[in-house]
């Protein structure tokens, strides 16, 4: 009785095994009337799991003599496990902070035949601060075969948190003793945010530190922008008094005649 050698098929789809059929082993005696039967592993036919299976055999002939061999079945795994992953999460900023914490579902995998160990390979943990901007997660689910399949999310901060800027007081200064005005200087505001780097610009028709501000009430307007947009303003006014004295000058004394019949002279 001579056996095939080993052999390997893969399992059938969605299941953890396949229908295996043996093929017919051939067996040879000097009498006529072989007959051979299977004497272990699992019938022929029948579904083979996944792994390794023994199929033995036997050839037995008219005279009660009897010969056997074995070879081995070997069903591969060759189907993905599944995974499922959390729709898209789309939330608002913690006040004051330039990420909101996020908690998720942890993705499940499930496999047609073995148990399934899902894996965090990208983006940040359940219960992590995400911060403001869109991060991608992503998880691995792996059988015992080493079949992977994997599945994504994403997790998207928006900063709706607006920023915050503070003018100083109102400003009362006296003219400069040149000027029909004032260089007048201040410190200038600069705004904060809950996320970094907001910019801070002075209004187009503002005058700012150190520029020549005319009589009267000028107003200064500051603008703080966040990298999202938002944005807040504050006004202060600067009020130039013109406190300078004007200056004259008389020439000097005149000693005049009288004009003639005129108890008195005409001055010009």
């Amino acid at each position: 009785i001579t056996c095939p050698g080993p052999d390997t098929v893969l399992n059938n789809f969605g299941s953890c095994g396949v229908n295996y059929f043996a093929p017919t082993i051939p067996a040879a005696d000097n009498c006529p009337g072989v007959n051979v039967v299977q004497t272990g592993g699992i019938n022929s036919g029948s579904i083979f799991p996944v792994g390794t299976s023994t199929l033995t055999f036997q050839a037995l002939d008219n005279a009660g003599n009897s010969a056997s061999c074995s070879y081995t079945v070997t069903v591969l795994d060759s189907s993905s496990p599944s995974i499922s992953c959390p729709l898209n999460i789309t939330v608002n900023n913690d006040l004051n902070a330039c990420a909101a914490v996020v908690t998720y579902s942890q993705p499940t995998g499930a496999d047609n035949c073995s148990s399934v160990a899902v894996s965090q390979t990208g983006g940040l943990v359940s219960g992590s601060a995400f911060p403001v901007g869109t991060t991608t997660n992503t998880f691995v689910a792996a059988d015992t075969s080493g079949n992977t399949a994997t599945c994504s999310f994403t997790v998207t901060v928006n900063d709706n948190q607006k920023p915050q800027i503070i003018c100083p007081s109102d400003l009362f200064v006296s003219a400069d003793l040149t000027l029909c005005g004032a260089i007048v200087s201040y410190v200038a505001p600069v705004g904060t945010d809950n996320c970094p780097n907001p910019v801070t610009t002075l209004s187009t028709f503002s005058l700012g530190s150190g520029g020549s501000f005319p009589l009267g009430t000028s107003q200064e307007t500051y603008v703080v922008t966040d990298a999202s947009g938002n944005s807040d303003s504050c006004t202060f006014e600067v009020t130039v008094i013109d406190s300078v004295l004007p200056e004259i000058t008389c020439p000097p004394n005149v000693v005049l005649s009288n004009d003639p019949g005129i108890c008195g002279a005409t001055y010009t």
